[in-house]
């Protein structure tokens, strides 16, 4: 298929987003050093120097007024020494000044996050310690948030988590955008929907793969074309065959009947049941071969809305009336069903009625059958599972295929193993399942059907 999209390698894609992701990046940064330097000027914040060019713009008068106290800036601690080092007053603890004045002695100027500037007076030594960082001149702000910087170091690696999760959900959705076509193909080749023209994404490897799924369609295609063409000509020969066997039978048959009716010694009498008795075998053979020529060909249900309640008690009543015969107890549980469904009234009929009969066929006499129909959000369940001998291993995967004869059917002479088949094949045109298992209840055989309430 021709591609009318422009495709781009799954790197590309990658690094384009990587390169928006710097972009938005360099920009936020751009914009958080434009407001920064915004703030200085617009008087909201003091720069990181503030206290420190403030006090020396004070430190004349502070060497030489008695009182201090308003020429040490907010946020500030100062103590006035002795000149032996003995704290005399200040804003300090007693304890913090002596510190201080350890500090200076060994001469640093600095402890931790505190500077500190020597101020000689005449009659004692002023201290005043200070922090260099940047503090908003609102009080109440520089309350809650006393170091600027570190906030916007937060903010910002806050908002950097925040668009690496952005740009990475925008780059999966990106993804799973494209990967759409990828599922869209491979779903329709596993439902064996071949007749398609497959769609491709703008993603260069994703492409590889679906340009390989196309491959495999077009030669899975042709394969199965060539197997169906196989089956249907098999199919019309074996009818064919079928119908051609009947002649020779009914001629058989014919002989046998008018043999049948001279004078005979038992002798020749047996002979001549025994054929009979084979012909109508092999006629029975014949009939259940075109049956289930009939029911593989793809043919079209004729769905329409039916009474589900009225359709259920017919299926009780004709049940009832298969169990007369062997006084088999048919019990019926009614939990709460449609009023209405969609479906083929008569293919539903028969694939419940196999199972019934076959119920009635294996219940022993005296035995008990018990008939379920209900339904969820989404499914009718109805079941059918009935006393006597349970399903084998083999016959719970293998009872519903064709011609299938275990052990429950080899001492039958009119059971050529399509009742559970036929079944199946009904229920799946319907878009359900039929499942095979063994009862809890009875000890027996349970056969459960799944179907769509919706399906149209």
């Amino acid at each position: 298929m021709e591609r009318i999209v422009k495709e781009k390698s799954i790197s590309k894609v990658f690094a384009k987003y990587i390169i928006c992701f710097c972009i938005t990046n360099i920009l936020f940064i751009a914009i958080t050093i434009f407001l920064y330097g915004l703030a200085f000027n617009a008087h909201i914040m003091y720069p990181a120097n503030y206290f420190e060019q403030k006090i020396e713009s004070n430190r004349d008068k502070i060497s030489k007024e008695e009182s201090i106290d308003e020429l040490i800036p907010d946020r500030c601690f100062y103590s006035l020494y002795d000149f032996n080092g003995n704290v005399l007053s200040g804003n300090m603890t007693n304890e913090k000044a002596k510190d201080v004045w350890q500090v200076v002695e060994n001469n640093k100027i600095n402890v931790g996050n505190y500077y500190y500037k020597v101020i000689p007076r005449k009659e004692d030594i002023c201290i005043v310690a200070y922090e260099i960082k940047p503090s908003f001149v609102n009080p109440i702000l520089n309350k809650y948030i006393p170091d600027p910087e570190m906030f916007i170091y937060i903010v910002v690696l806050i908002i950097f988590v925040v668009e690496i999760l952005i740009f990475a959900n925008m780059f999966k959705k990106r993804i799973k955008k494209e990967m759409k076509f990828l599922l869209e193909t491979t779903k329709k080749i596993q439902m064996e929907n071949l007749d398609f023209e497959v769609t491709y994404s703008r993603i260069a490897e994703i492409n590889d793969i679906i340009k390989s799924l196309d491959i495999m369609k077009s030669e899975l295609k042709n394969s199965l074309n060539d197997k169906w063409e196989m089956e249907r000509i098999q199919k019309e020969q074996t009818a064919a065959m079928a119908h051609d066997i009947k002649t020779p039978l009914t001629i058989i048959k014919g002989n046998a009947e008018l043999i049948d009716e001279g004078k005979l010694s038992d002798e020749e009498y047996k002979f001549t049941q025994n054929i009979l008795t084979e012909v109508e075998n092999m006629e029975g053979y014949i009939k259940t071969l075109i049956e289930i020529m009939t029911c593989d060909k793809e043919m079209k249900l004729k769905k329409k809305t039916i009474n589900f309640d009225k359709f259920i008690c017919e299926v009780i009543n004709q049940a009832e009336s298969m169990c007369v015969n062997k006084k088999i107890s048919f019990e019926t549980r009614r939990g709460h069903i449609p009023e209405v469904i969609e479906a083929d009234k008569y293919a539903l009929k028969r694939a419940i009625g196999n199972v019934i009969s076959n119920a009635v066929e294996y219940t022993p006499i005296d035995g008990k059958i018990i008939f379920s129909v209900c339904e969820d959000s989404e499914k009718i369940v109805i079941t059918i599972e009935n006393s006597g001998r349970e399903f084998t291993k083999e016959e719970l995967t293998s009872a519903s295929q064709k011609f299938y004869r275990g052990d429950k059917s080899r001492n039958s002479k009119s059971h050529y193993g399509m009742g559970l088949y036929i079944s199946r094949k009904m229920i799946e045109k319907h878009g359900g399942v039929m499942v095979l298992e063994n009862s809890d209840i009875l000890g027996g055989a349970k056969i459960t059907f799944y179907l769509l309430k919706f399906n149209k």
